[in-house]
Parts: C-alpha cells; structure tokens; sequence
C-alpha cells in the first residue's frame, strides 16, 4: 500500500498507530493468529480485503503515512503480516514517528521471550533486528530519527511470519 492508498481524509496519530501495532505484535502467540479478523479485532481498524490480502492505511500528517497488509507473499504458502510507515517526502526525518522508538519495541519482544539478533546486509551494513520465538519471526526495520539524532533507532518497517 503506498500513501496514495490510505483512506481519504483519514489522519491518524503516530504514537497511537505505533503503539497499537505493538500492543498486536505482543499479542500473536504464533503465526496461524494472523488473520484479518484478529487484526481488526485487537487494532480497532478495519480492513479493505480483496482476494489475498488485507489493507489498511492513513495519513500521519504530512510527511508521513502508514500501511497494514496481511498478505501470501508470492511464492509462499503463509501469511505475512507487513506493517510500515511511508515518508511522503524524502527530507522529512522520523521524529514523528519515532513513538514508541525501536528500543520500546525490543524490550517488549523481549519481556514476550523473543531471541533478539542483528540483520545485516552486504559489507555487514545494518538493517534491522530480528526476533523468534518457535512458533513466530518478528522482523523490524529502522532507520534513525535524523540528522542530529542519528543513533537514535525508528522503526520503519515491521514483518511478521
């Protein structure tokens, strides 16, 4: 879903989007949870189905925007539940969608029992962190909240398998 695919007129509050998307990650116990109905249920929002997924989405003011979607990825044979904000445009920095920060979302994950470790692209370049548990892959992408807070992880995207 890209911005242009959120509801019309919709704007919602980032630090309540975030924290409810935590709140539902906390909440899945293994992947054969992840349903539209749950989703809708433990978020409050609806979801615009079609034949394989489930979408939703909203302006976060105007630098950023969000999407949900429970989809198959091509290929697969599970659902995967993709969660990420969208930068309307290419200099606004995170800070607004910066709460809950990353650090929130690992010691939340962490408290459930997930095992958390790095995921790196080539030249071990960082991406993000990855959390598992037997029955459920949690993977969060960040980027940092600015220029002058660039230490300070935000995450952009979120999947889960």
């Amino acid at each position: 879903m890209h911005p242009s695919d959120e509801s019309p007129g919709r704007t919602a509050d980032a630090e309540a989007v975030g924290e409810t998307v935590l709140k539902l990650l906390a909440g899945l116990g293994a992947r054969e949870q992840l349903s539209a109905q749950r989703i809708e249920r433990d978020t409050g929002w609806s979801l615009q189905r079609s034949e394989n997924s489930a979408r939703t989405g909203a302006s976060l003011g105007p630098d950023w925007g969000y999407s949900l979607e429970l989809l198959v990825p091509a290929g697969s044979q599970r659902q995967q539940l993709r969660f990420e904000y969208r930068r309307k445009r290419e200099d606004a920095d995170a800070s607004a969608i910066c709460r809950p920060d990353f650090e929130r979302y690992a010691a939340t994950l962490e408290g459930l029992g997930y095992q958390r470790s790095p995921m790196t692209a080539e030249h071990d370049r960082p991406l993000g962190w990855s959390f598992q548990r037997p029955q459920l892959w949690i993977r969060i992408y960040t980027r940092a909240e600015s220029d002058d807070a660039y230490e300070h992880e935000c995450v952009s995207l979120i999947t889960v398998e």
